[in-house]
């Protein structure tokens, strides 16, 4: 949220399960993160997210794909339900949740392209990832009403990596509806398209500018976003982003704090149009976890760079006899495959 909502051409940690799915196959290591949000009057959002990088080559053969389970949680505010009672005339009320939801997803991510193109005599370096989430989505309206459905989300990241600049497109909770009754309501479909510019700047520190456009298709609203984060030695992070062209449209700000494996991240909204709201998440990364390495079976040199090199005679001293040479034990034969275990 400090920058914006600008995350689907970035999409590099667990976070991005929820935003692009492609972003999943660029885990390196396991990685666990918790979320809280809280916005507009009593609503809240909580959301749980694990992932790690699998231990084989993933289809494209082109690394090792990545696998996240996620659970988001939602919760929009109360509502306060009054009855009147026409014989006493006492007013009874009740207090229940105005809307729940919870998510539950399996994201896979993985590499399916890495190779150098020449365009105009530049040597560019494109890499490109794809992903795909498979949700399940309960939804309860007044404590009373409650529905289910199944939905995907997909992504695509294409990264050039010598200007350090990433393409993404995403498309979030597409399915054919949700069914309260007898009443069918559609998924808030998303479709997110991203751009994203990284580079370096002094010692070890860089700068990331991100910029997004959101189409939701069910309601036919869109979104601009923008955002800038300033790595400062790997240690803390400075965020800023604006939201344009949407009805809670104004500044964001953030703050991350790593620490070795662990890290915290705070954001905030500021002078929102309608309401402000605020996240904290904490992020841990299992570091001296190591996946088994993969390796493809290794063809042997050719029979003419194995056979044995003729070895050469000793001459004979002119005070001795000339020894026998003991003959020479017939070499091994070698195996045309082997296997390798991971």
């Amino acid at each position: 949220m400090g920058m914006g909502g600008a995350f689907v051409a970035v999409a590099d940690d667990i976070y991005s399960a929820n935003y692009n799915p492609a972003g999943i196959g660029q885990l390196y290591i396991p990685e666990a993160s918790a979320m809280y949000l809280s916005g507009f009057e009593d609503s809240k959002l909580q959301y749980l997210a694990a992932g790690l990088p699998l231990p084989a080559i993933g289809l494209a053969g082109q690394g090792k794909p990545g696998l996240a389970f996620s659970a988001l949680f939602s919760q929009n505010g109360k509502f306060t339900h009054r009855t009147l009672d026409f014989n006493t005339g006492n007013v009874a009320s009740a207090s229940m949740d105005a809307d729940t939801t919870r998510v539950f997803a399996v994201t896979y991510g993985e590499k399916v392209y890495s190779g150098e193109t020449n365009i105009e005599g530049y040597q560019a370096k494109f890499e490109q990832y794809l992903g795909l989430s498979a949700k399940y989505i309960g939804s309860e309206l007044l404590g009373t009403y409650s529905a289910s459905a199944l939905a995907v989300d997909a992504g695509w990241l294409v990264r050039e990596s010598n200007l350090g600049l990433t393409f993404g497109a995403a498309i979030a909770n597409y399915g054919n509806g949700i069914k309260y009754r007898n009443e069918t309501e559609p998924l808030p479909s998303i479709l997110r398209l991203g751009l994203s510019y990284e580079r370096p700047t002094i010692m070890d520190q860089s700068v990331l500018l991100a910029t997004e456009y959101d189409m939701y298709m069910s309601e036919g609203l869109k979104s601009l976003r923008a955002g800038l984060e300033y790595d400062f030695e790997k240690l803390f992070r400075l965020r800023l982003g604006y939201k344009f062209t949407e009805d809670n449209s104004g500044l964001t700000s953030g703050l991350g704090i790593r620490y070795e494996n662990f890290s915290m991240d705070l954001a905030f909204s500021v002078s929102n149009a309608v309401f402000n709201s605020s996240e904290v998440s904490f992020s841990y990364k299992f570091s001296d976890w190591h996946s088994g390495e993969y390796k493809k079976n290794v063809k042997y040199r050719d029979q003419e760079e194995d056979r044995p090199q003729p070895r050469k005679t000793i001459q004979p001293s002119r005070n001795e006899p000339a020894r026998p040479m003991k003959p020479k034990a017939a070499p091994v034969k070698k195996d045309s495959d082997f296997f390798m275990l991971y």
